[in-house]
């Protein structure tokens, strides 16, 4: 039964009511007693207040674009960060490389034997070798004897107020005073 019939059917009832008093109306007293008087009353629609809905989709939407706000703001600090941490790890990389650079120069033979004569040492003349399968020395071992050292008569100390030159390997290097050779007269 639809809603318009069922309204109707109430509406003849309530009609037949009011026409004949002395019928017991339905729900109500007694044969001979007029009872409760039963009318229609047309159904409203009853929508659902909006303000709580149109309150609960403006705070969801607050709520999505500060989060989005935040999460960008978030994103943003992150990739300055990254910036300055790979401009800063180029930097190492290239101060590893000037510094690898510097040890495989300072490394290299000609630079190890100046610095071991320097500082006093001598190559041997007469190389011992050890066997390592049974502990067995190979050669003859002697003792490495340093070959007397003659003063440079021309190597002269700095003037006084005068900077040292300094090699790039950070030693001070003798000032030599260029040696006056006299040169032979012609003979007539």
């Amino acid at each position: 039964m639809s809603p318009r019939e069922a309204v109707a059917r109430a509406g003849s009832a309530a009609a037949s009511a009011l026409a004949h008093p002395a019928r017991p109306v339905a729900g109500g007293g007694a044969p001979g007693r007029a009872g409760p008087r039963l009318t229609v009353v047309p159904r409203g629609s009853v929508r659902p207040p909006r303000a709580p809905f149109v309150l609960l989709v403006a705070a969801l939407l607050v709520c999505g674009l500060g989060g989005l706000l935040m999460l960008n703001t978030t994103l943003a600090q992150g990739s300055f960060r990254l910036q300055d941490l790979q401009a800063h790890a180029s930097a190492l990389q290239g101060e590893e490389q000037a510094l690898n650079g510097q040890v495989a120069l300072e490394a290299t033979p000609q630079r190890l034997a100046a610095r071991a004569s320097a500082l006093g040492m001598v190559p041997s003349i007469n190389p011992v070798f050890i066997r390592i399968s049974d502990g067995a020395i190979l050669g003859r071992p002697e003792a490495a004897k340093a070959a007397p050292r003659a003063a440079h008569p021309t190597a002269t100390a700095p003037a006084k107020g005068a900077k040292p030159t300094v090699t790039p390997t950070g030693h001070p290097v003798a000032t030599v005073k260029p040696a006056v050779v006299p040169t032979p007269k012609p003979h007539r």
